[in-house]
């Protein structure tokens, strides 16, 4: 037994489906503009930093989820000299057009996106001897 379906009849399913240009939370009774969509995709990465002491914020430094969960379990703690030197080194590296940076700091390392000026990961310097990093531009030993 076969069944022949043609293409016809699978454009018309698909043709017969009523489209609009904007977004809409169904169920909610909301309309939301592209904008505001993009707006609210964009919120999720500063979020990240809030779940972060604020003292791990400052110079503009933001830290993804991993890296806040990776500082924790791993007992890292940085002073607002540690973030002062992060900040600037991602300064110094941005100035060079780095993309995605391992950065020696003490006894830490980090792995930082440095356009959105994240830092992605990190782990104690004993945890990196030994360790290969891929998809990196370059490494700044600041301390």
């Amino acid at each position: 037994m076969s069944i022949k379906v043609g293409f016809n009849d699978l454009i018309g399913s698909v043709q017969n489906k009523s489209r609009t240009a904007e977004p809409r939370l169904e169920g909610r009774g909301v309309e939301r503009s592209f904008d505001q969509v993009l707006r609210d995709l964009e919120r999720p990465s500063l979020e990240r930093s809030k779940s972060v002491d604020s003292s791990q914020q400052a110079d503009g430094v933001l830290f993804s989820k991993h890296a806040a969960t990776r500082l924790k379990s791993r007992g890292i703690e940085l002073g607002s000299q540690d973030l002062e030197a992060l900040s600037d080194a991602i300064d110094r590296l941005s100035k060079k057009n780095a993309r995605e940076s391992l950065l020696l700091l003490g006894d830490n390392a980090f792995i930082v996106g440095i356009p959105k000026r994240t830092v992605i990961t990190a782990m104690t310097r004993s945890e990196a001897v030994g360790s290969i990093f891929t998809n990196i531009d370059s490494t700044l030993v600041v301390r």
